[in-house]
């Protein structure tokens, strides 16, 4: 792998990915390298814009909202109008695979939409399945509530009791009930994704849409988790609901991500048939510099390391869980180029009493300009040809705000774009001075 590359990204998660979607667009050779499968393998196939403003008051037009941000946060840098782009570009590629994602509205404007969860709590989150309507639930009166006998992450008696919490949901009647299992026999408790996994297998659909419809008689909704199959584009919820006579809605479920891995495999067929490169299974252990910029990683997979180089770099490697970030006693650095990042000495300050509260931990990421790229502790550029995005940045703090996805795909996107740029002209150049490729 010694040929020069246009645009690496580092990372494949949703970030990752809508990066290397900018890039290949904009007509350049891309290559993914990636440890693991990313956020998305945990996700639930919705897209949180913004639940919460940083004072904690719910949001309902997070379009509203994000006027009112710091101008370190990632929407600012970016401004709505390129926040708007990368949503754009998501929709119209998962929709041409067959997943079909949308904003709900409110008087004709996109909104913030609620979407029941298997724990029966409602998730504030901006697009949705098409298949998913917020007027559905609020007309709804006799609802099914159904899980899968095994599948031990859904207790239709506990959706039931906590959706009664709700104002406009205590007042409507609830069946809850257990279908039969797919399996014979397992070895181990279900989860989702087994399930959706079963729904697409010989069978599966007969299975599930015999066991729904015959307990949804008389009910004008269905709550069940999201085990509709595990692939983007696959028809069996539309099919589903024309079976009952009502709609159908899959709760938001914990992982492994159903709905996320639906994203990512919308993702993934649009990659591949832009010729990026993904490599999988593979950690940067290092990064060759000079002069500001970043010329090589090095990348250690299945027993052996090589080195890989490009023009332009694309870092999406995710928070702390994410290995992105670093900590150790007194300091905090992101992993690959060991940017310094600002932490408080006392490692007690960097929790709060308050569990929900804003932590220092939180917020802890890259900051950066408004092309994305690394800025030291003195708010010098750093790196000129690498870009961040994702949870890597500083600057907001995805879990108080449910912001992750937008900020992961809006960055990502923008990454990209920058990062193909600026290859684009590193090509040129090289070009007219060697008087050919690189």
């Amino acid at each position: 792998m010694s040929r020069t590359t246009d645009v690496i990204v580092v990372g494949s998660g949703l970030g990752g990915l809508m990066a290397a979607l900018a890039a290949a667009r904009a007509g350049r050779e891309v290559r993914v390298i990636s440890e693991g499968m990313g956020c998305l393998a945990i996700g639930t196939g919705c897209v949180d814009l913004l639940g919460y403003a940083p004072d904690g008051a719910s949001v309902e037009d997070p379009w509203a909202a994000m006027a009112q941000l710091a101008p370190t946060h990632p929407y600012s840098l970016l401004g709505a109008e390129k926040v708007r782009a990368a949503l754009d570009a998501l929709t119209e590629t998962t929709a041409r695979h067959g997943l079909v994602l949308r904003p709900a509205t409110s008087d004709g404007k996109p909104r913030n939409t609620r979407v029941p969860t298997i724990m029966g709590t409602l998730k504030p989150t901006y697009l949705v399945p098409d298949t998913f309507d917020p007027d559905d639930l609020a007309r709804a009166k006799r609802i099914l509530v159904a899980s899968v006998m095994g599948f031990r992450d859904c207790r239709p008696a506990l959706v039931i009791d906590q959706l009664r919490r709700y104002p406009g949901w205590a007042d409507k009647d609830y069946y809850p009930c257990l279908i039969p299992t797919p399996f014979d026999d397992a070895h181990r408790a279900l989860n989702a994704l087994d399930l959706a996994r079963a729904a697409e297998r010989s069978g599966g659909s007969e299975w599930l849409i015999g066991s729904i419809k015959e307990r949804a008689q008389g009910c004008d909704l269905v709550l069940m988790p999201p085990i509709c199959g595990r692939h983007a584009g696959n028809p069996l919820a539309r099919e589903l609901r024309e079976a009952v006579g009502c709609p159908v809605v899959e709760m938001l479920s914990i992982p492994p991500g159903v709905g996320g891995l639906r994203i990512r495999d919308a993702l993934l067929k649009e990659l591949a048939a832009l010729g990026v490169e993904m490599v999988e299974n593979a950690n940067v252990i290092g990064a060759g510099m000079a002069e500001g910029q970043c010329h090589s990683l090095d990348i250690a997979s299945t027993g052996r390391n090589y080195t890989v180089k490009a023009r332009s770099f694309v870092v999406a490697t995710g928070g702390i869980l994410g290995g992105g970030i670093q900590l150790e006693a007194g300091r905090a650095r992101e992993r690959i180029f060991g940017l310094d990042l600002p932490m408080p000495q006392d490692v007690d300050a960097w929790t709060e009493p308050e569990i929900f509260g804003t932590h220092v931990v939180s917020g802890l990421g890259v900051s950066v300009d408004d092309k994305l790229r690394p800025l030291d502790a003195n708010g010098a550029l750093a790196l000129e040809n690498v870009f961040f995005a994702g949870r890597t940045l500083a600057g907001h703090d995805p879990a108080v705000e449910k912001s992750g996805y937008g900020v992961a795909l809006a960055t990502g996107w923008q990454a990209g774009l920058a990062a193909a740029e600026l290859a684009g002209a590193s090509r040129h150049s090289g070009d007219a001075a060697t008087g050919g490729e690189q």
